[in-house]
């Protein structure tokens, strides 16, 4: 099962780097912009996740919400990532 969550995440990635080089036509300034708005927010995503998980009460709502809280990591962490190699991949090449 572990593999195949990140095989997904990988695809997922890959996916959103894709689109971020495709859409690298702005100028250079914004595009370290969407860098930086992409990493605070894995920064902040990993942060949540982290803190989130260590202090879980046992109840059906907060197991509930840790899941959500665990599925918006998981795609919009590889969103970001995949934005941020796309846009530097499209600076270096371009």
């Amino acid at each position: 099962m572990a593999v195949r969550l990140i095989l997904i995440w990988l695809v997922l990635a890959a996916a959103s780097g894709w689109a971020a080089w495709y859409w690298a036509r702005a100028p250079r300034r914004a595009l370290w912009v969407r860098i930086a708005v992409a990493a605070v927010l894995l920064g902040l995503f990993a942060a949540s996740f982290l803190t989130y998980g260590a202090n879980l009460e046992k109840n059906l709502g907060s197991v509930i919400l840790y899941f959500l809280v665990w599925g918006s990591v998981f795609g919009l962490s590889a969103a970001c990532a995949g934005t941020i190699l796309g846009t530097l991949i499209a600076l270096l090449i371009g």
